[in-house]
């Protein structure tokens, strides 16, 4: 017999299942270039095929360690199920949305948030612009947030945080390794979300940089012995790619660095850094430049102010969080000061495509900073914000379709 407690998340899954399968269905294609998110999404359709053992080099995609796997793993089940083409995603992605819901609402609560306050929590993440513009394009970072999540789930664990630091063992270490890998499964950078937790937040609230320094300093042994466990992690994981799409040539997990070729195209500004955590979606339409030429630019105008007053909004409320936070979830809002930090030098003009990544930890830093303001009404609050977020960007979404079917960016059929 489901308990009330399971009886919830049983109910999130099914509302993120039967969401993401409306966007599919509704979904006539994926843009033929990715105007709206830089995502290569040609060149990843091709290699979750298995048409091209390697992308373009301009995508970015392979260099992710995780990536090559999924590719293996998305070519052999589909060819086990007998399932053609994109089949195989269209299946996984209303899945995928369901279970990043419930385990975003596990992590509330760790955080400590009562039932009503998760769920509140959970619908305003379905409705922020990430969510509902996840299905638009195929691109890795439909993932991220799943990995990001477990991370952020071991590290807010209650009987972790004082293990990590306070004698580890070395299956500690491992665990700790483990959030690590898959924190930067994905994208590298994304690691930097379980490298924060090294930071003591009462010394961080307090303001004392000499004790912040000296106890930081002091975990960092047990962050780096953690962080090699993490990269022996990675390296297993890209070897089982390589193994599954047997490239002959292996390339090494770390070659993300090798994006430094973006930076001569880097035209946007460091305002555009602020739609990483946007909650109201940018409108398709009013991106400009193409792949191959100028990068992607978006116009400046009033169809496109609110989504930068809303990135602006959500990361100066993400910013006070910082006071309010435990030591088990200071280092979500930081991970999300982080997030601004990097795309206002790289990734700028493009930093929409990264929204999924932190559209999660946003609406956990407003949450801690609504539970210490108004308690009696962040269920409420979070509700009434969801409707409007929702509507908003159900309109921006469609009208996005409806442009890329006018203008015929689609992918042709596999």
């Amino acid at each position: 017999m489901l308990t009330r407690h399971s009886m919830a998340y049983l109910i999130v899954f099914i509302v993120g299942a039967v969401a993401g399968s409306i966007q599919v269905a509704w979904m006539p294609g994926v843009p033929a270039h990715g105007r709206y998110h830089a995502s290569d999404s040609d060149y990843l359709q091709e290699d979750l095929l298995g048409v091209s053992l390697r992308p373009g080099p301009s995508a970015p995609t392979a260099d992710h360690p995780a990536w090559q796997a999924i590719c293996g793993v998305y070519q052999k089940i589909s060819a086990m199920f007998d399932l053609s083409g994109m089949t195989l995603w269209n299946i996984a992605t209303p899945v995928m949305l369901g279970i990043n819901l419930c385990l975003f609402l596990l992590l509330t609560r760790n955080l400590g948030f009562d039932r009503a306050q998760g769920l509140g929590l959970t619908v305003l993440l379905l409705s922020t612009g990430a969510t509902v513009n996840w299905s638009l394009v195929l691109e890795t970072h439909v993932l991220a947030p799943t990995s990001l999540l477990l991370a952020a789930l071991i590290l807010s664990d209650r009987r972790m945080v004082p293990r990590i630091w306070n004698h580890p063992s070395p299956w500690i270490l491992s665990v700790y390794g483990l959030a690590i890998a898959l924190a930067g499964s994905i994208t590298i950078t994304n690691a930097m979300l379980v490298v924060f937790a090294v930071l003591p937040a009462g010394l961080i609230r307090r303001l004392r940089p000499a004790p912040l320094a000296k106890r930081t300093i002091e975990r960092i042994p047990i962050l780096i012995t953690a962080g090699l466990v993490s990269v022996g992690i990675l390296a297993f994981v890209h070897l089982t790619g390589w193994y599954l799409i047997q490239d002959p040539k292996m390339a090494q997990f770390l070659a993300v660095a090798n994006e430094r070729h973006y930076l001569p195209y880097m035209m946007g500004s460091w305002w555009e850094s602020v739609l990483a955590v946007a909650w109201v979606a940018p409108p398709l339409d009013q991106y400009i430049g193409y792949h191959d030429d100028t990068w992607f630019l978006l116009r400046r105008n009033f169809s496109t102010m609110p989504a930068f007053l809303s990135g602006l909004l959500v990361f100066t409320l993400t910013v006070c969080s910082i006071r309010f936070a435990s030591s088990r979830g200071m280092f979500i809002p930081i991970f999300v000061v982080f997030g601004i930090a990097l795309h206002s030098v790289y990734g700028r003009s493009e930093s929409f495509l990264f929204a999924a990544n932190y559209a999660w930890a946003t609406v956990i830093s407003i949450g801690i900073l609504g539970r210490a303001v108004i308690p009696n009404h962040l269920c409420r609050g979070t509700l009434a914000i969801s409707s409007v977020l929702f509507v908003v960007n159900l309109a921006i979404w469609k009208h996005g379709i409806d442009w890329i079917i006018e203008n015929g960016y689609l992918l042709p059929d596999p």
